[in-house]
């Protein structure tokens, strides 16, 4: 019985740090995803002068390797964001934790405030790591 009381209070310890330690996993992963594909877009507007032209979801251009149309494998393919609150340490080292509303991530397009960055909802990686934490 001491045994199991015991090993009851050692999960009760650990699991609430397992699961903290999985929401920072997946925001590390949001935010990791997030510069692979800005890194891909400066890439490719290094290699033809412009930023890559994406219609919708159609990212062959920075995922298949096809250079005479213009399109480059600088990604093997188009990241999908992980589900479940994640946790991410902002630009001040707070913590700040992000319950996902975008399935996807998408592109800012060729003209305005986003453009040529990866945006994970409307966020880029530079707003999400200013949001204010906790």
């Amino acid at each position: 019985v001491v045994v199991i009381a015991i090993l009851g209070i050692l999960a009760g310890l650990a699991i609430p740090r397992f699961l903290d330690a999985t929401a920072t996993a997946r925001g590390a992963r949001i935010v990791a995803d997030m510069r692979t594909i800005d890194s891909a877009i400066v890439i490719y507007n290094a290699k033809t002068g412009s930023l890559p032209t994406i219609t919708g979801t159609d990212y062959t251009v920075l995922t298949s390797d096809d250079n005479a149309n213009g399109k480059y494998q600088l990604l093997a393919a188009w990241p999908v964001p992980p589900t479940g609150t994640a946790k991410i340490t902002n630009n001040a080292g707070k913590t700040v934790t992000i319950t996902p509303t975008a399935t996807a991530y998408s592109y800012g397009g060729t003209t305005g405030t986003n453009a040529g960055r990866a945006l994970y909802g409307t966020l880029t990686v530079d707003g999400i790591l200013a949001l204010t934490g906790e």
